[in-house]
């Protein structure tokens, strides 16, 4: 008679029981096993007895990468190899790999890619961080066997907002009017009503907005997410501002 099963958040943590009966306490026994997949490796215990020895046996193992931006250390790696390379975004777990989450760097092993044939990554959106938004959360690698290929991921880390953006005279910046932060590494496209949305933004800063080539096609907001109301947390906040 036996039970088994998989337990915690990701399935990372295998079970199973087992107790055997015989004829006149012939063939009694027991048995117990756990494999627990996690970010930095594997570790498996096992305990056992029958009539005449007890046995305990436990482990553990990993892989360990060393690479241009450092070592990455995770589960036991296979001959071929995936390295996520996601600066800034710590503890976020890989679809269908199980225990693989990125480390407190941002990266993270996943053990075992099919070689000569596509592999897509794909990041957990619901395990980021509430100051984290991803461009992308899939990626799809190629590698040949043998080798280790990255994935990498940019992020915005800092606020999300939705900032509805009305000009002098009080309407809203035209629909597909271009936003694009005074650094110029983001742009985001209004949408209806003047309403845009933004992620990883510092908490001030100037947002430069055009729909067109004539001076008063174009307007600025200076905005300061600090001295706003609400939650000091990082989630979703729709703010008014004109575009001066």
């Amino acid at each position: 008679m036996g039970i088994n099963g998989t337990s915690l958040a990701d399935n990372n943590l295998s079970w199973g029981v087992q107790e055997s009966y015989g004829t006149n306490g012939q063939g009694n026994g027991a048995s117990a096993n756990a494999d627990w997949r996690a970010t930095y490796g594997e570790l498996k215990a096992a305990y056992d007895y029958d009539k005449n020895q007890r046995r305990l046996s436990y482990g553990i193992q990993g892989g360990v990468l060393a690479h241009e931006d450092g070592i990455t250390i995770g589960q036991p790696l296979d001959s071929t190899s995936i390295l996520i390379k996601a600066p800034g975004v710590n503890g976020v777990s890989v679809n269908n790999q199980t225990g693989v989450r990125t480390d407190w760097r941002g990266y993270a092993l996943v053990p075992t890619a099919n070689p000569f044939r596509k592999n897509t990554i794909s990041l957990n959106t619901e395990t980021l961080p509430n100051d984290v938004d991803l461009e992308l959360t899939s990626k799809t690698v190629v590698p040949t066997k043998g080798a280790v290929v990255i994935a990498e991921y940019k992020a915005n880390i800092g606020r999300r907002v939705i900032l509805s953006l009305s000009r002098k005279d009080g309407s809203p910046v035209p629909f597909g009017a271009i936003a694009s932060l005074n650094n110029g590494e983001q742009n985001s496209i209004v949408g209806d009503d003047g309403q845009v949305y933004l992620s990883g933004l510092p908490d001030s800063g100037i947002l430069n907005v055009k729909w067109g080539k004539s001076i008063d096609e174009q307007c600025r907001v200076d905005f300061n997410l600090s001295s706003d109301s609400g939650s000091s947390e990082y989630s979703m906040r729709i703010i008014d501002r004109k575009c001066y």
